[in-house]
């Protein structure tokens, strides 16, 4: 009975610290320091067939879940010279083109909207297959500029790294 308790509170404490999770992380410099934080609210899906190959992958972010650990600056991040989250509250990546690089390595040519405006990116995604789930991975850099992110902002930088990490049933 004593380990029957000690495992439901092991699963009920730690339940949500699952290491597949999936994440959508960031990093930006802002007055020479980085501030990273992370998207709670976010689908996303890959499509593949029946080999294994990637065919199409989408995604879609709550711009409203935004976290980066100081509730002020979510706050301020929310308004209208940052992501303008009242009027766009979604933030979307739809591939358009995927090159395969190597086993488990593409080249994913998509359309990235942010704050209403729609860009042509290309990042690279690694894909494994990891406990009966595909883990999908993907680190690259945007330029907030390019989506009117912050404005002419002289003390945050304009480079944000992201790191995308999913993982989806087989």
């Amino acid at each position: 009975m004593q380990r029957l308790l000690i495992l439901f509170i092991s699963l009920f404490c730690f339940g949500n610290a699952n290491a597949q999770d999936s994440s959508i992380d960031f990093i930006i410099k802002n007055l020479g320091v980085n501030v990273d934080g992370h998207f709670n609210e976010f689908v996303i899906t890959a499509d593949f067939d029946s080999d294994g190959k990637l065919n199409d992958i989408a995604g879609t972010i709550d711009v409203s879940s935004i976290e980066t650990g100081i509730d002020s600056r979510d706050e301020h991040i929310l308004e209208e010279d940052y992501f303008n989250a009242k009027k766009h509250r979604k933030i979307t990546l739809k591939s358009t083109a995927i090159k395969i690089l190597k086993v488990g390595s593409y080249e994913v040519t998509a359309h990235l909207t942010i704050k209403g405006k729609t860009k042509k990116i290309t990042i690279p995604i690694a894909i494994e297959k990891v406990d009966g789930k595909y883990k999908i991975t993907s680190y690259f850099e945007i330029n907030r500029k390019d989506f009117d992110i912050g404005g002419g902002s002289f003390i945050m930088g304009k480079t944000v790294k992201i790191s995308v990490t999913h993982y989806q049933d087989i």
